[in-house]
């Protein structure tokens, strides 16, 4: 701990001196950029940013363009390096407290919408930085409306925050936090090119334009039988009068998960803001049990999405919105059917048996008639095992871009006052 308030609690140790609150309305020149729509936006022309971007596409430091439009100069705002933008409207008061600084020399128009920040003598990362991580409900509390929340530069202006004295210290932890961002995007290329290749191996491997080395089918082609013919068991989550009620639902401590669409992932089930039930419904509702290599499909809301039942999700039950397929193991691997059926040759399957306009559904009567390619049962491991080591690796990057990104708010949280 530092011995003073106004000193934060992580700092590079050859900076000393303390910290001075300061006013944004001192420090800084305010405008506002100019009208610019997504009807404007171009695949060619100048780069451009709208405000919307702000809470999709960019953190506190904007380093490259992801937008271009056509439209002419003259009715444009172009930023310049340094520069803050926050949006000037919002859905809640804690989204549009939020910031982007301009860390590159490319001539950005400027939408309407934003709010621009000129710092004199300041790192506008810095104060981007602090409005993003601990500042951020400080200016949200400057935020005024109910159904559309605006953010004037005037209230902006008020805006109170410790800066350092020393420019060099501000810099320091700009960039500082420059390179931990590329660090991060350097990761996330990474797990985007783990997942393409994921992709890449299934489009090849189901349509048997891959594979395995010294595999005795080879020359032989597969097979396609509907799951009906493969002897697969199927039921759904609709329980008739017997579904659950208000009374019946229980919290995680006491209850068993019942799952729903959201709660299917990439062919994996989450427990992520899962609904539960009490341990008296579940048993009654015995139709709706997981088992081990379970496939778990939406015919619902979430249609087609899939996960796996592991060792972790046995035993527990679904909702209304989706059916268990669980196949015959001495005909065809569960884990086998997961990866065919996320597969884009699995996936136009899969959709093709969804019946109804207005309400679309998946009946198990269209499951039944899914067609799946039917290699021998040692294959289907073998092609199951190989893409699950693929999912093990995109694990792996993927735990290793969070871990990143939780240093980075402690880090937001420890070097600002």
């Amino acid at each position: 701990m530092t011995e003073h308030t106004n000193t934060p609690e992580l700092r590079f140790p050859e900076f000393k001196d303390e910290w001075k609150l300061q006013k944004l309305g001192n420090l800084a020149q305010f405008s506002k950029g100019k009208s610019l729509s997504k009807k404007d936006l171009n695949i060619n022309g100048k780069p451009c940013i709208l405000y919307g971007e702000l809470y999709t596409k960019y953190g506190a430091i904007l380093n490259k363009v992801y937008s271009k439009t056509s439209t002419q100069n003259d009715s444009l705002v172009f930023s310049k390096r340094n520069q803050i933008l926050i949006p000037s409207s919002g859905e809640t008061d804690i989204d549009i407290a939020t910031a982007t600084a301009i860390d590159t020399d490319v001539k950005i128009a400027i939408g309407g919408d934003l709010n621009i920040i000129t710092p004199i003598n300041s790192d506008g990362r810095f104060i981007s930085l602090y409005i993003n991580g601990k500042g951020k409900y400080n200016l949200a509390k400057y935020a005024q409306g109910k159904s559309v929340v605006h953010l004037y530069n005037s209230d902006i202006k008020k805006l109170n925050f410790y800066l350092p004295t020393n420019m060099a210290e501000q810099k320091k932890v700009g960039d500082f936090f420059s390179k931990l961002d590329c660090q991060i995007e350097l990761e996330e290329k990474k797990l985007e090119l783990l997942e393409q290749q994921k992709r890449g191996y299934m489009q090849k491997i189901f349509t048997q334009e891959l594979k395995f080395k010294n595999s005795q089918l080879e020359n032989i082609k597969w097979s396609y039988k509907t799951l009906e013919e493969l002897n697969s068991f199927f039921t759904d989550g609709n329980y008739g009068e017997s579904y659950p009620k208000s009374e019946d639902m229980s919290d995680k401590n006491d209850g068993v998960a019942f799952l729903r669409g959201s709660n299917l992932k990439k062919g994996r089930i989450t427990l992520e803001d899962a609904n539960y039930i009490s341990k008296k419904k579940h048993s009654e509702l015995t139709t709706g049990h997981l088992f081990l290599d379970d496939i778990v499909i939406a015919v619902r809301g979430s249609l087609g999405a899939v996960g796996y039942v592991n060792e972790n999700m046995v035993g527990n039950n679904i909702n209304s919105q989706l059916a268990i397929i669980r196949t015959s193991n001495s005909l065809l691997y569960g884990k086998y059917l997961l990866y065919y059926l996320m597969s884009n040759q699995g996936k136009k399957e899969l959709l093709s048996r969804v019946t109804g306009t207005a309400l679309k559904q998946l009946p198990i009567k269209q499951i039944k008639q899914i067609k799946v390619p039917v290699p021998k049962l040692y294959e289907q491991h073998k092609i199951a095992n190989f893409l699950s080591e693929l999912d093990n690796l995109i694990d792996n990057q993927t735990e290793k871009i969070e871990l990143l990104k939780e240093r980075k708010k402690g880090f937001l949280q420890k070097m600002f006052v």
